[in-house]
Parts: C-alpha cells; sequence; structure tokens
C-alpha cells in the first residue's frame, strides 16, 4: 500500500477473513477514539473486495479486505492500518497495544514543521 493508503497499480488488497478484518477494525476504532480526544477527526473505512464472475471467467475472490482509518489534521490526511499487532503509518509500526504512540505520529506526520503535533 502506498503512502496515501492506495494499492499499487495491478495490485489486489488481500482478502481477510471476517473476524480479522473485524479485529482490525476495532484497533482502529481504538486509535480513532484516541485521536478523537487530542481534537483530530477521523473516518474509519471498512473495504470490501468485490468480484464479479462471468461463465467462462475465473475470478478472484470477494470478501472485506484491510479497513482503514483516515486521520484529518491541518497538514493533510494521513492513512493508517492495522495489522492485528501494530498499526502502520506512513512506512512506520506503531505498537497496537498502545495508541497514544500512534496517535502521536498520526498527528507529526500529518502536520510538518508544527511543535505542537499539529493539533488546534
Amino acid at each position: 500500500m502506498t503512502e496515501s493508503g492506495q494499492h499499487p497499480p495491478g495490485s489486489r488488497p488481500a482478502i481477510l477473513a471476517k473476524d480479522e478484518a473485524d479485529r482490525r477494525a476495532a484497533l482502529l476504532s481504538g486509535l480513532q477514539h484516541a485521536l478523537a480526544a487530542r481534537g483530530v477527526r477521523s473516518v474509519l473505512a471498512r473495504n470490501h473486495r468485490l468480484v464479479l464472475e462471468g461463465r467462462s471467467v475465473k475470478a478472484a475472490p470477494s470478501g472485506p479486505t484491510d479497513p482503514q482509518l483516515h486521520v484529518f489534521a491541518p497538514g493533510g490526511t494521513r492513512v493508517v492500518t492495522a495489522s492485528g499487532r501494530a498499526f502502520l503509518l506512513g512506512g512506520d509500526r506503531y505498537p497496537a497495544g498502545d495508541p497514544h504512540e500512534a496517535v502521536a505520529a498520526a498527528c507529526r506526520h500529518a502536520a510538518p514543521g508544527r511543535a505542537d503535533g499539529g493539533v488546534a
């Protein structure tokens, strides 16, 4: 996945088991609440890949893909995903057990150059 949260051209996001997608969404929801406590808006997006099948075409499977947390801060929008054990942000990993480190990083990355982490 690229910095903007998009998959590179020609690549497909991995299909996750429903339980795994739900677990990752729950982790991101905790991060969303921690961001809200600092006054940072974010939106949790659950994604589902839908593949239409034809009679003679064997298609890739449909199913839930990685949920994403879109973080809106004064310096820009960042996309955070979760691996189950860590939050992934801009190529960096932050422990899922401590969302405060990921919150600080999301604020810092979203507003480079601001000493307050970009939170007004």
